[in-house]
């Protein structure tokens, strides 16, 4: 037992912990492989950059059109529902009708000229008139505006769902009416999608018509 005791104490390198010994050194990147990986990720974000940019103006558009769509059916069905004239106009402040450019926002009211200096079946909201919904701005390069339209900021609905008149909006993005799409409204009070009806890359009105430029 003793020898194993002096042994013990002859070698203590056996016994004591190593203190200050290197850890494997850890390998990073270096700067060349950094300057490639950076020269690959921009060259794949100068591929995807436009054809995501292109998604997110078509997404914005058919958003749009599918509010347009909302807010004539809304009037329609209100104004067969509550038996009186229900107006939609253009509205940049969401509160009055001060506007041509419907994608600046919307209204959708009862337009009976109900209250102090109420005017029934004008297409403006006044007096105390009841509002119904409100759409707010597309946002974007996109611009909607319409034709053929008597007052090019509104349209209304009677008690059976008659339009006041006929027209379309057309939706345009960036100005380029190769991209365009519209809403025809006809004097029964039916909204519509516009379509290229002669196939030759123009949409139609419903007289033949070609919207051929963005209002």
């Amino acid at each position: 037992m003793f020898t194993a005791v002096q042994q013990k104490l002859q070698s203590p390198r056996a016994q004591l912990p190593q203190i200050g010994r290197r850890s494997p050194v850890m390998r990073g990147y270096t700067l060349l492989e950094l300057l490639v990986t950076m020269a690959i990720i921009a060259i794949i974000a100068s591929l995807s950059g436009p054809s995501f940019m292109d998604m997110i103006s078509r997404n914005r558009q058919s958003s749009a059109l599918g509010s347009m769509f909302t807010m004539l059916s809304t009037a329609r069905s209100e104004a067969v529902n509550l038996q009186t004239t229900v107006s939609a106009c253009s509205s940049s402040d969401q509160t009055t009708c001060n506007t041509d450019n419907w994608e600046s926002g919307w209204l959708v009211f009862v337009d009976d000229g109900t209250g102090t200096g109420g005017v029934a079946n004008d297409g403006n909201v006044n007096g105390t008139e009841q509002m119904i919904r409100v759409g707010q701005a597309a946002g974007g390069s996109l611009t909607i505006r319409s034709r053929n339209f008597t007052d090019a900021g509104a349209v209304s609905f009677d008690d059976d769902g008659m339009s006041s008149d006929r027209g379309t909006l057309v939706l345009c993005s960036d100005g380029d009416a190769s991209r365009s799409s519209a809403v025809i409204l006809n004097f029964s009070g039916q909204a519509r999608l516009a379509g290229d009806d002669d196939a030759n890359g123009t949409l139609d009105e419903d007289d033949g018509t070609e919207i051929s430029a963005c209002p």
